[in-house]
């Protein structure tokens, strides 16, 4: 799959409901209101699953973002570095997708930030989302390393942090989702998630 149409249906995703609204449509996503009988229908639609999802995904998108920026600067492996990229891009826009759907729900359903307990909250545009110990430490590997060692550190990264996040993705579909726009931009995520994959061992393979 091209990236370049993943990214192009994630982005329509995002600028879907400012379109609609624009042109006097009805819309379900309409981030920044609290009012619109659009955003109230998302807020009611969307279950803990889509919470959990979500939050998970983010979370585990932004490891997989962050260390990336790293890489940027510090690979020197040519495939790596270009992947790198892939990968900032990739998450970003993914992550803008998520929290544009989010963001209707975010106070009207929760009125809370987010905590990772049930019921407890989704996740939204200023919210500070929190590396775990794991991910912190694979932070300070990378920032560690060089050369070699860091192009080694970095792809084992990426290929563990890949399978969780499509592990993530097929969990939520094998939950019976309700939310068709859900659903849609998770086969995006999942198909873009497995390319990655692919790369990542193609790069492996390469590198020995």
């Amino acid at each position: 799959m091209d990236r370049r149409v993943v990214l192009a249906g994630l982005a329509t995703v995002v600028a879907g409901p400012a379109l609609a609204q624009q042109s006097g449509a009805p819309s379900t996503m309409q981030p920044g209101s609290s009012a619109s009988p659009g955003a109230m229908r998302a807020g009611a639609q969307m279950s803990q699953a889509d919470v959990q999802h979500m939050q998970q995904t983010m979370v585990t998108g932004m490891v997989a973002r962050e260390t990336s920026r790293i890489a940027l600067e510090k690979a020197r492996n040519a495939d790596l570095k270009q992947f790198a990229q892939f990968e900032v891009d990739e998450q970003t826009t993914l992550s803008e997708v998520l929290t544009s759907m989010m963001e209707p729900a975010t106070t009207a359903a929760t009125g809370s930030t987010a905590s990772g307990q049930s019921g407890a909250a989704v996740p939204h545009a200023g919210m500070a989302m929190q590396m775990d110990a794991k991910a912190q430490e694979t932070m300070q590997k990378l920032n560690q390393a060089s050369g070699a060692e860091f192009d080694r550190e970095y792809l084992r990264g990426q290929i563990e942090g890949h399978r969780e996040l499509l592990q993530i993705q097929e969990r939520y579909l094998a939950s019976n989702p309700q939310n068709r726009e859900h659903i849609n931009v998770t086969k995006l995520a999942r198909g873009m998630i497995k390319e990655h994959i692919a790369l990542l061992d193609d790069i492996q393979k390469k590198m020995g």
